[in-house]
Protein backbone atom coordinates (compact mmCIF):
# COMPACT_ATOMS: atom_id res chain seq x y z
CA UNK A 1 0.00 0.00 0.00
CA UNK A 2 1.24 3.57 -0.79
CA UNK A 3 1.50 5.04 2.33
CA UNK A 4 3.06 8.69 0.80
CA UNK A 5 1.17 11.05 2.93
CA UNK A 6 2.26 14.51 0.88
CA UNK A 7 2.95 16.83 3.64
CA UNK A 8 5.13 19.13 1.88
CA UNK A 9 3.96 22.93 1.99
CA UNK A 10 2.46 24.98 -1.03
CA UNK A 11 3.85 28.41 -1.35
CA UNK A 12 0.85 30.54 -0.98
CA UNK A 13 -1.34 28.33 -0.30
CA UNK A 14 -2.35 28.02 3.33
CA UNK A 15 -2.07 24.47 4.87
CA UNK A 16 -5.13 24.21 6.15
CA UNK A 17 -8.05 25.57 3.52
CA UNK A 18 -11.27 25.55 4.64
CA UNK A 19 -13.92 23.23 3.24
CA UNK A 20 -15.90 26.73 2.13
CA UNK A 21 -13.25 28.50 0.75
CA UNK A 22 -14.06 30.75 -2.46
CA UNK A 23 -11.95 28.41 -4.82
CA UNK A 24 -13.40 25.33 -3.72
CA UNK A 25 -16.94 26.84 -3.55
CA UNK A 26 -16.38 27.67 -7.04
CA UNK A 27 -15.38 24.12 -8.08
CA UNK A 28 -18.19 22.75 -6.23
CA UNK A 29 -20.44 25.04 -8.09
CA UNK A 30 -19.51 23.83 -11.66
CA UNK A 31 -19.67 20.08 -10.29
CA UNK A 32 -22.96 21.15 -9.61
CA UNK A 33 -23.34 22.54 -13.15
CA UNK A 34 -21.79 19.91 -14.78
CA UNK A 35 -23.86 17.36 -13.04
CA UNK A 36 -27.27 19.19 -14.04
CA UNK A 37 -26.52 20.39 -17.40
CA UNK A 38 -23.67 18.78 -18.70
CA UNK A 39 -24.22 14.92 -18.73
CA UNK A 40 -26.08 12.30 -19.96
CA UNK A 41 -28.75 12.76 -17.06
CA UNK A 42 -30.49 15.23 -19.44
CA UNK A 43 -31.49 12.77 -22.44
CA UNK A 44 -31.44 10.00 -20.12
CA UNK A 45 -34.52 11.32 -17.76
CA UNK A 46 -35.57 12.12 -21.32
CA UNK A 47 -35.63 8.82 -22.49
CA UNK A 48 -39.37 7.81 -20.35
CA UNK A 49 -41.18 10.53 -22.16
CA UNK A 50 -40.39 9.42 -26.21
CA UNK A 51 -42.01 6.15 -26.17
CA UNK A 52 -45.33 7.01 -27.38
CA UNK A 53 -43.72 9.35 -30.14
CA UNK A 54 -40.60 7.13 -31.37
CA UNK A 55 -42.96 4.00 -31.37
CA UNK A 56 -45.55 5.49 -33.11
CA UNK A 57 -43.78 7.55 -35.88
CA UNK A 58 -41.35 4.29 -36.34
CA UNK A 59 -43.38 1.43 -35.71
CA UNK A 60 -41.52 -0.07 -32.89
CA UNK A 61 -42.95 -2.57 -30.17
CA UNK A 62 -42.92 -1.05 -26.33
CA UNK A 63 -40.32 -4.47 -25.82
CA UNK A 64 -38.18 -3.12 -28.61
CA UNK A 65 -38.11 0.53 -28.07
CA UNK A 66 -37.28 -0.47 -23.84
CA UNK A 67 -34.08 -2.53 -25.13
CA UNK A 68 -32.31 1.10 -25.46
CA UNK A 69 -32.46 1.33 -22.48
CA UNK A 70 -30.59 -2.12 -21.74
CA UNK A 71 -28.25 -0.52 -24.05
CA UNK A 72 -27.61 2.48 -22.61
CA UNK A 73 -26.87 0.52 -18.69
CA UNK A 74 -25.31 -1.98 -20.18
CA UNK A 75 -22.38 -0.74 -21.76
CA UNK A 76 -22.11 1.91 -19.34
CA UNK A 77 -21.37 -0.44 -16.52
CA UNK A 78 -19.05 -2.66 -19.42
CA UNK A 79 -16.51 0.61 -19.41
CA UNK A 80 -16.70 2.11 -15.78
CA UNK A 81 -13.71 0.25 -14.63
CA UNK A 82 -11.49 0.58 -17.78
CA UNK A 83 -12.54 4.76 -17.86
CA UNK A 84 -12.15 4.66 -14.21
CA UNK A 85 -8.82 3.93 -14.97
CA UNK A 86 -8.31 6.30 -17.28
CA UNK A 87 -8.93 9.03 -14.91
CA UNK A 88 -7.12 8.23 -13.00
CA UNK A 89 -4.15 7.90 -14.79
CA UNK A 90 -4.77 10.86 -17.10
CA UNK A 91 -6.75 13.38 -14.72
CA UNK A 92 -10.48 14.51 -14.14
CA UNK A 93 -10.37 17.69 -16.61
CA UNK A 94 -9.75 16.05 -20.22
CA UNK A 95 -12.03 13.02 -19.65
CA UNK A 96 -14.92 14.97 -18.03
CA UNK A 97 -14.36 17.54 -20.25
CA UNK A 98 -13.63 16.08 -23.17
CA UNK A 99 -16.54 13.70 -22.41
CA UNK A 100 -19.33 16.21 -21.66
CA UNK A 101 -18.01 17.33 -25.93
CA UNK A 102 -18.47 14.33 -26.90
CA UNK A 103 -22.08 13.70 -25.16
CA UNK A 104 -23.24 17.11 -26.05
CA UNK A 105 -22.51 16.26 -30.13
CA UNK A 106 -23.50 12.41 -29.50
CA UNK A 107 -27.35 13.62 -28.36
CA UNK A 108 -27.56 16.31 -31.25
CA UNK A 109 -26.49 13.73 -33.37
CA UNK A 110 -29.74 11.39 -32.33
CA UNK A 111 -32.12 13.91 -33.62
CA UNK A 112 -30.84 12.59 -36.92
CA UNK A 113 -32.30 8.88 -36.14
CA UNK A 114 -33.59 7.29 -39.30
CA UNK A 115 -35.78 4.57 -37.80
CA UNK A 116 -33.27 1.48 -38.13
CA UNK A 117 -33.78 -0.39 -34.40
CA UNK A 118 -29.93 -1.02 -34.67
CA UNK A 119 -29.17 2.40 -34.83
CA UNK A 120 -31.34 3.63 -31.83
CA UNK A 121 -29.78 0.72 -29.81
CA UNK A 122 -25.92 2.33 -31.13
CA UNK A 123 -26.69 5.78 -30.06
CA UNK A 124 -27.95 4.92 -26.53
CA UNK A 125 -25.08 2.22 -25.82
CA UNK A 126 -22.50 4.93 -27.30
CA UNK A 127 -24.22 7.42 -24.50
CA UNK A 128 -23.79 5.00 -22.01
CA UNK A 129 -20.06 5.23 -22.50
CA UNK A 130 -19.21 8.31 -23.43
CA UNK A 131 -21.39 9.35 -20.60
CA UNK A 132 -19.80 7.25 -18.03
CA UNK A 133 -16.38 9.80 -18.40
CA UNK A 134 -18.53 12.04 -15.02
CA UNK A 135 -17.50 9.18 -12.92
CA UNK A 136 -14.75 11.80 -12.31
CA UNK A 137 -17.13 14.09 -10.64
CA UNK A 138 -17.14 11.91 -7.55
CA UNK A 139 -13.34 12.06 -7.33
CA UNK A 140 -13.20 15.96 -7.50
CA UNK A 141 -15.82 16.07 -4.37
CA UNK A 142 -14.09 13.54 -2.43
CA UNK A 143 -10.56 15.77 -2.54
CA UNK A 144 -11.98 18.86 -2.36
CA UNK A 145 -13.58 18.68 0.98
CA UNK A 146 -12.04 16.83 4.40
CA UNK A 147 -13.79 18.10 7.17
CA UNK A 148 -17.28 18.15 5.59
CA UNK A 149 -16.68 15.58 3.26
CA UNK A 150 -19.53 13.39 3.81
CA UNK A 151 -22.14 16.33 3.82
CA UNK A 152 -20.46 17.63 0.55
CA UNK A 153 -21.30 14.29 -0.62
CA UNK A 154 -24.82 14.16 0.56
CA UNK A 155 -25.16 17.48 -0.85
CA UNK A 156 -23.86 16.16 -3.91
CA UNK A 157 -26.14 13.57 -3.96
CA UNK A 158 -29.70 15.72 -3.59
CA UNK A 159 -28.43 17.38 -6.18
CA UNK A 160 -28.30 14.39 -8.52
CA UNK A 161 -31.95 13.92 -7.74
CA UNK A 162 -32.45 17.66 -8.64
CA UNK A 163 -30.88 17.37 -11.54
CA UNK A 164 -32.49 14.39 -12.81
CA UNK A 165 -36.11 16.61 -11.90
CA UNK A 166 -35.10 19.74 -13.66
CA UNK A 167 -33.81 17.56 -16.58
CA UNK A 168 -36.94 16.14 -17.33
CA UNK A 169 -38.83 19.40 -17.42
CA UNK A 170 -36.30 20.86 -19.65
CA UNK A 171 -37.13 17.37 -21.76
CA UNK A 172 -40.57 18.06 -21.75
CA UNK A 173 -40.83 21.52 -22.84
CA UNK A 174 -38.30 20.53 -25.71
CA UNK A 175 -40.25 17.60 -26.63
CA UNK A 176 -43.93 19.74 -26.57
CA UNK A 177 -42.52 23.01 -28.56
CA UNK A 178 -40.12 20.99 -30.91
CA UNK A 179 -40.74 17.50 -31.16
CA UNK A 180 -38.39 14.80 -30.38
CA UNK A 181 -35.96 15.66 -33.01
CA UNK A 182 -35.78 19.31 -31.30
CA UNK A 183 -35.60 17.79 -28.29
CA UNK A 184 -32.29 16.28 -28.66
CA UNK A 185 -30.96 19.37 -30.59
CA UNK A 186 -31.99 21.54 -27.81
CA UNK A 187 -30.20 19.42 -24.83
CA UNK A 188 -27.33 19.22 -26.78
CA UNK A 189 -26.44 22.49 -27.35
CA UNK A 190 -27.65 22.81 -23.69
CA UNK A 191 -24.84 20.09 -22.52
CA UNK A 192 -22.13 21.88 -25.16
CA UNK A 193 -22.69 25.13 -22.67
CA UNK A 194 -21.33 23.66 -19.98
CA UNK A 195 -18.13 22.84 -21.84
CA UNK A 196 -16.39 26.62 -21.28
CA UNK A 197 -17.27 26.48 -17.80
CA UNK A 198 -15.39 23.57 -17.16
CA UNK A 199 -12.42 24.07 -19.08
CA UNK A 200 -12.38 27.86 -17.00
CA UNK A 201 -13.45 26.61 -13.01
CA UNK A 202 -12.90 22.23 -13.20
CA UNK A 203 -9.91 21.55 -11.11
CA UNK A 204 -7.81 18.17 -10.64
CA UNK A 205 -8.67 16.65 -7.58
CA UNK A 206 -5.51 16.87 -5.14
CA UNK A 207 -4.79 15.84 -1.87
CA UNK A 208 -4.25 18.73 1.31
CA UNK A 209 -1.32 20.44 1.14
CA UNK A 210 0.07 18.53 -2.05
CA UNK A 211 3.37 20.30 -4.22
CA UNK A 212 2.46 21.83 -7.26
CA UNK A 213 3.91 19.02 -9.00
CA UNK A 214 1.98 16.41 -6.74
CA UNK A 215 -1.27 18.57 -8.22
CA UNK A 216 -0.33 18.19 -11.75
CA UNK A 217 0.12 14.39 -11.73
CA UNK A 218 -2.88 12.22 -10.47
CA UNK A 219 -0.47 9.49 -10.01
CA UNK A 220 1.08 11.26 -6.62
CA UNK A 221 -2.13 11.48 -5.14
CA UNK A 222 -2.02 9.48 -1.83
CA UNK A 223 -3.36 5.69 -1.68
CA UNK A 224 -3.78 2.76 -2.58
CA UNK A 225 -3.63 1.05 -6.55
CA UNK A 226 -6.65 -0.93 -7.76
CA UNK A 227 -4.77 -4.01 -7.49
CA UNK A 228 -3.93 -3.69 -3.93
CA UNK A 229 -7.55 -2.43 -3.22
CA UNK A 230 -9.11 -5.55 -4.70
CA UNK A 231 -7.28 -7.65 -2.44
CA UNK A 232 -8.78 -6.10 0.40
CA UNK A 233 -11.32 -7.53 2.93
CA UNK A 234 -13.50 -4.37 3.21
CA UNK A 235 -13.56 -3.36 -0.85
CA UNK A 236 -15.51 -7.01 -1.03
CA UNK A 237 -17.74 -6.20 1.74
CA UNK A 238 -18.84 -2.25 1.05
CA UNK A 239 -19.28 -3.81 -2.87
CA UNK A 240 -21.34 -7.10 -1.58
CA UNK A 241 -23.52 -4.76 0.53
CA UNK A 242 -23.74 -1.76 -1.81
CA UNK A 243 -25.29 -5.10 -4.47
CA UNK A 244 -27.46 -6.31 -1.38
CA UNK A 245 -28.94 -2.77 -0.91
CA UNK A 246 -29.38 -1.47 -4.22
CA UNK A 247 -31.17 -4.57 -5.56
CA UNK A 248 -34.36 -4.09 -3.35
CA UNK A 249 -34.81 -0.75 -3.65
CA UNK A 250 -34.74 -1.62 -8.01
CA UNK A 251 -36.48 -4.58 -7.76
CA UNK A 252 -39.55 -2.92 -6.05
CA UNK A 253 -39.37 -0.32 -8.29
CA UNK A 254 -41.61 -1.36 -11.68
CA UNK A 255 -44.05 -3.44 -9.60
CA UNK A 256 -45.04 -0.90 -6.75
CA UNK A 257 -48.49 -0.96 -8.69
CA UNK A 258 -49.42 -4.48 -8.81
CA UNK A 259 -48.08 -4.63 -5.25
CA UNK A 260 -50.23 -2.48 -4.21
CA UNK A 261 -53.04 -3.77 -5.98
CA UNK A 262 -52.68 -7.24 -4.57
CA UNK A 263 -52.56 -6.04 -0.83
CA UNK A 264 -55.72 -4.25 -1.25
CA UNK A 265 -54.86 -0.86 -1.95
CA UNK A 266 -55.98 1.66 -4.95
CA UNK A 267 -52.94 2.07 -7.30
CA UNK A 268 -52.90 5.76 -6.57
CA UNK A 269 -51.04 5.13 -4.02
CA UNK A 270 -48.37 3.73 -5.39
CA UNK A 271 -47.48 8.12 -6.76
CA UNK A 272 -47.74 8.72 -2.99
CA UNK A 273 -45.37 6.23 -1.58
CA UNK A 274 -43.01 6.91 -4.11
CA UNK A 275 -43.34 10.43 -3.51
CA UNK A 276 -43.08 10.54 0.15
CA UNK A 277 -39.80 8.24 -0.49
CA UNK A 278 -38.32 10.92 -2.39
CA UNK A 279 -38.85 13.55 0.23
CA UNK A 280 -37.77 11.43 2.80
CA UNK A 281 -34.87 10.81 0.79
CA UNK A 282 -33.65 14.11 0.30
CA UNK A 283 -33.96 14.62 4.32
CA UNK A 284 -32.00 11.03 5.27
CA UNK A 285 -29.56 12.03 2.50
CA UNK A 286 -28.45 15.48 4.35
CA UNK A 287 -28.53 13.12 7.73
CA UNK A 288 -26.14 10.33 6.09
CA UNK A 289 -23.43 12.84 5.30
CA UNK A 290 -23.98 14.66 8.52
CA UNK A 291 -22.97 11.15 10.42
CA UNK A 292 -20.71 10.22 8.45
CA UNK A 293 -18.50 13.31 9.26
CA UNK A 294 -18.87 12.74 13.11
CA UNK A 295 -18.41 9.15 13.10
CA UNK A 296 -14.72 7.59 13.27
CA UNK A 297 -15.88 4.60 11.54
CA UNK A 298 -17.83 2.64 8.81
CA UNK A 299 -20.23 0.93 10.89
CA UNK A 300 -22.02 4.08 11.18
CA UNK A 301 -23.89 2.71 8.11
CA UNK A 302 -25.40 -0.38 10.03
CA UNK A 303 -28.46 1.55 11.69
CA UNK A 304 -29.13 2.87 8.65
CA UNK A 305 -29.35 -0.62 7.13
CA UNK A 306 -31.43 -1.93 9.54
CA UNK A 307 -34.22 0.42 9.00
CA UNK A 308 -34.19 -0.25 5.65
CA UNK A 309 -34.72 -3.67 6.76
CA UNK A 310 -37.56 -2.55 9.09
CA UNK A 311 -39.62 -0.61 5.90
CA UNK A 312 -39.40 -3.87 3.97
CA UNK A 313 -40.94 -5.87 6.45
CA UNK A 314 -44.01 -2.92 7.52
CA UNK A 315 -44.20 -3.11 3.85
CA UNK A 316 -44.77 -7.07 3.84
CA UNK A 317 -47.53 -6.36 6.90
CA UNK A 318 -49.24 -3.60 5.27
CA UNK A 319 -52.67 -4.55 3.54
CA UNK A 320 -55.74 -2.69 3.39
CA UNK A 321 -56.88 -4.40 6.32
CA UNK A 322 -53.66 -4.25 8.89
CA UNK A 323 -52.31 -1.03 9.33
CA UNK A 324 -53.94 0.81 6.06
CA UNK A 325 -52.48 3.46 4.10
CA UNK A 326 -50.75 5.07 7.68
CA UNK A 327 -48.69 1.66 7.66
CA UNK A 328 -47.81 1.99 3.96
CA UNK A 329 -46.92 5.51 3.74
CA UNK A 330 -44.90 5.01 7.05
CA UNK A 331 -42.89 2.20 5.23
CA UNK A 332 -42.38 4.21 2.05
CA UNK A 333 -40.94 7.27 4.27
CA UNK A 334 -37.97 4.83 6.33
CA UNK A 335 -37.14 3.27 3.09
CA UNK A 336 -36.50 6.21 1.53
CA UNK A 337 -34.61 8.08 4.87
CA UNK A 338 -32.93 5.09 5.30
CA UNK A 339 -31.51 4.68 1.52
CA UNK A 340 -30.62 8.59 1.32
CA UNK A 341 -28.59 8.07 4.55
CA UNK A 342 -26.86 5.96 2.96
CA UNK A 343 -26.25 7.52 -0.64
CA UNK A 344 -22.95 9.66 0.41
CA UNK A 345 -21.58 6.20 2.28
CA UNK A 346 -20.10 4.38 -0.44
CA UNK A 347 -18.03 7.39 -1.95
CA UNK A 348 -16.89 8.71 1.81
CA UNK A 349 -15.70 5.21 2.30
CA UNK A 350 -13.62 4.59 -0.68
CA UNK A 351 -12.13 8.03 0.19
CA UNK A 352 -11.28 6.73 3.77
CA UNK A 353 -10.36 2.85 2.89
CA UNK A 354 -8.80 3.33 0.05
CA UNK A 355 -7.61 7.23 -1.02
CA UNK A 356 -7.25 8.95 -4.09
CA UNK A 357 -5.13 7.44 -6.45
CA UNK A 358 -7.21 4.97 -7.83
CA UNK A 359 -10.80 6.41 -6.20
CA UNK A 360 -12.26 6.44 -9.65
CA UNK A 361 -11.13 3.15 -10.95
CA UNK A 362 -12.30 1.54 -7.72
CA UNK A 363 -15.74 3.38 -7.81
CA UNK A 364 -15.70 2.32 -11.49
CA UNK A 365 -15.39 -1.52 -10.09
CA UNK A 366 -17.67 -1.26 -7.62
CA UNK A 367 -20.56 1.07 -10.28
CA UNK A 368 -19.87 -2.76 -12.17
CA UNK A 369 -21.75 -4.49 -9.59
CA UNK A 370 -24.33 -1.68 -8.32
CA UNK A 371 -25.45 -2.00 -12.38
CA UNK A 372 -25.69 -5.82 -12.35
CA UNK A 373 -28.07 -5.62 -9.17
CA UNK A 374 -30.28 -2.98 -10.87
CA UNK A 375 -30.19 -5.08 -13.70
CA UNK A 376 -31.41 -8.19 -12.31
CA UNK A 377 -33.64 -7.17 -9.66
CA UNK A 378 -36.49 -6.27 -11.26
CA UNK A 379 -37.29 -9.34 -13.32
CA UNK A 380 -36.34 -11.07 -10.65
CA UNK A 381 -39.30 -9.94 -8.89
CA UNK A 382 -41.35 -9.92 -11.74
CA UNK A 383 -40.41 -13.80 -11.97
CA UNK A 384 -41.54 -14.52 -8.67
CA UNK A 385 -45.07 -13.53 -9.14
CA UNK A 386 -45.08 -14.93 -12.79
CA UNK A 387 -44.25 -18.30 -10.80
CA UNK A 388 -45.82 -18.10 -7.54
CA UNK A 389 -48.40 -15.46 -7.98
CA UNK A 390 -47.93 -13.48 -5.23
CA UNK A 391 -44.19 -10.63 -4.65
CA UNK A 392 -44.14 -11.66 -1.14
CA UNK A 393 -41.81 -13.82 -1.18
CA UNK A 394 -39.69 -11.69 -3.40
CA UNK A 395 -40.34 -8.99 -0.23
CA UNK A 396 -39.03 -11.54 1.95
CA UNK A 397 -35.60 -12.29 0.22
CA UNK A 398 -35.04 -8.12 -0.40
CA UNK A 399 -35.40 -7.94 3.81
CA UNK A 400 -33.07 -10.99 4.26
CA UNK A 401 -30.71 -9.13 1.55
CA UNK A 402 -30.92 -5.76 3.47
CA UNK A 403 -30.40 -7.75 7.43
CA UNK A 404 -27.23 -9.25 5.65
CA UNK A 405 -25.64 -5.90 4.82
CA UNK A 406 -26.23 -4.81 8.51
CA UNK A 407 -23.66 -7.26 9.42
CA UNK A 408 -21.67 -6.89 6.87
CA UNK A 409 -21.38 -3.04 7.79
CA UNK A 410 -20.84 -4.52 11.80
CA UNK A 411 -17.54 -6.05 10.63
CA UNK A 412 -15.85 -3.57 8.27
CA UNK A 413 -12.29 -2.47 9.47
CA UNK A 414 -11.04 0.71 11.08
CA UNK A 415 -10.14 3.41 8.04
CA UNK A 416 -7.26 3.28 6.69
CA UNK A 417 -6.60 6.59 5.86
CA UNK A 418 -7.28 9.81 7.88
CA UNK A 419 -9.83 12.51 6.80
CA UNK A 420 -6.40 14.17 5.12
CA UNK A 421 -5.54 10.76 3.53
CA UNK A 422 -3.04 9.95 5.65
CA UNK A 423 -2.22 6.51 6.14
CA UNK A 424 -3.11 5.04 8.99
CA UNK A 425 -1.97 1.56 8.81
Amino acid sequence: MDTTTNREAVPNVPAQESDFSPRKMRVALVVMLGTLFGSSILPFMAYSLLLPQMTQEFGWSATAYSWGYTALMWCGAMVQQPLGRIVDRVGVRPMIIGGTLIVGLLVMAMSRQSGALWQFYLFWGLLGVVGTTAIGYSKVIAALFSNHRGKALAIFGVESSLAGAAALQISNWLLQNYGWRGMFVGLGCIILAVVPLLWLFLEEPAAPAATPAQVHDPRSLPGMTASEVVRTRAFWMIAVASFLAIAPSMGLLPHYVPYLASRGFDGSYAALMMTTSTVTMAVGTFVGGWAIDRSSTARIAAPFSALSTLAIVMMIMASASFGGVALLIASGAVLGFAGGAKRPMATYFHSRFFGLRSFTEVSGIQGMFMAIGMGVAAPAVGYCYDRLHTYVPALWFMAGSLALTVLLYLLLPRYYYDKDFTATR
